[in-house]
């Protein structure tokens, strides 16, 4: 399995501009079986569809993010 992601980051952390984005994923399953192709097929859609990071970046949920320091929240921009 390779898997290659895309990003993107633009902006400067010094500037205070600084952000990242994902462009996208590629992935390339190479396989060797005796194995009926269609059964290999069967496992592999199956295989996807109970992984839950391709679940992730196929279907985006929504991320709850906080940061505390001290114990007390930070406060950030959007």
């Amino acid at each position: 399995m390779v898997v290659t992601l895309r990003f993107e980051q633009t902006g400067s952390l010094g500037a205070g501009d600084a952000s990242s984005r994902f462009v996208d994923v590629d992935t390339k399953l190479e396989l060797e079986s005796s194995a009926d192709p269609s059964l290999v097929a069967t496992i592999v859609d199956q295989a996807e569809r109970m992984c839950f990071l391709m679940d992730a970046i196929r279907n985006p949920q929504t991320v709850n993010a906080s940061t505390s320091l001290n114990g007390d929240a930070l406060p950030f921009s959007d």
